[in-house]
C-alpha cells in the first residue's frame, strides 16, 4: 500500500469530488433546460401576441357591424352603409388572417426540453452502469488538487500525529 497522499483518496475527498461532480452536472442540466426553453417561450409569446391583435381587431370590428346594420336598416341607401360594410368585412379579414397566423406559430410551440431529458437519461445509464459494473467505466479526471503532474511539495501532506507526539494526559 502507498503512502503518497496522491496515489489514493480518502472517503471524505470522493464524497467531495462526487458532490462537486454532481452539482456541477445538475447546474448544466438546469441552465441546458433555460437555453431549451427559452426559444419556446418566444414562439410562444408572438403566438399568442399575434392571437391577442387578432382579438382586439375582432372586438372594434363588432362595432362597426352594428354601425352598418343601424346605418342599412335607417337609409336603405347603398353609399354610407356599403362603405361601412366594406371597413367591416375588410377589418374581419385581417382579424381571420391574424388569427390564422397565431394559430399556426402556437402549433409549433414544442414545450418539452428534448435534449435536456435525453442528456438526463443519458446521466441516469451512465449511473447505472456504473453501479452494476465498478471500474468498467471511465473515471472523471482527478481535480486540480490531486493531479500526479504537479511536484509532491505543493500538495500538502496531512498531519498525522505519531505515538510520542501524543498527549497522554488527554486520555484520561
Amino acid at each position: 500500500m502507498s503512502t503518497d497522499p496522491r496515489q489514493e483518496r480518502t472517503l471524505g475527498q470522493l464524497v467531495a469530488s462526487a458532490t462537486e461532480d454532481l452539482s456541477t452536472l445538475v447546474r448544466s442540466e438546469i441552465a441546458l433546460a433555460k437555453a431549451e426553453l427559452s426559444g419556446q417561450v418566444k414562439k410562444a409569446g408572438l403566438g399568442g401576441g399575434l392571437l391577442a391583435a387578432a382579438a382586439v381587431v375582432a372586438f372594434y370590428s363588432v362595432y362597426f357591424l352594428f354601425t352598418t346594420l343601424a346605418e342599412g336598416i335607417q337609409a336603405l341607401g347603398l353609399p354610407r352603409w356599403l362603405s361601412f360594410l366594406i371597413v367591416t368585412v375588410v377589418m374581419l379579414l385581417v382579424a381571420g388572417v391574424l388569427a390564422l397566423l397565431g394559430v399556426r406559430k402556437m402549433k409549433t410551440v414544442n414545450p418539452t426540453p428534448e435534449k435536456t431529458i435525453a442528456e438526463a437519461q443519458q446521466t441516469v445509464a451512465a449511473i447505472k452502469s456504473a453501479t452494476a459494473h465498478p471500474g468498467t467505466t471511465v473515471p472523471a479526471p482527478r481535480p486540480a488538487w490531486d493531479r500526479k503532474d504537479l511536484p509532491a511539495a505543493s500538495t500538502p501532506t496531512p498531519a498525522v500525529p505519531t505515538a510520542a507526539a501524543v498527549d497522554p494526559s488527554r486520555d484520561a
